[in-house]
């Protein structure tokens, strides 16, 4: 068990279910975390989407990535 998934057990368990309020900070931080990194994690891009017919062959190739502005 890691230790974020340590801390958001205990919080749960004494924070939310107790009413301890250090075990409350601790879970409203290390969860607001997971949330915001779940928000605002990147997402697959679709670029294109074919239909092959038998005999046909697809090259995939990684592209480098764009600098400069990040796209939401």
């Amino acid at each position: 068990m890691s230790i974020l998934s340590y801390l958001r057990a205990r919080s749960l368990k004494d924070g939310f279910g107790r009413g301890r309020r250090g075990w409350f900070i601790v879970g409203v931080v290390v969860w607001g975390a997971r949330l915001l990194r779940r928000v605002t994690g990147r997402r697959p891009q679709v670029v294109s989407i074919e239909s092959l017919k038998p005999g046909q062959t697809m090259t995939v190739s990684a592209l480098e990535p764009r600098r400069g502005r990040r796209r939401r």
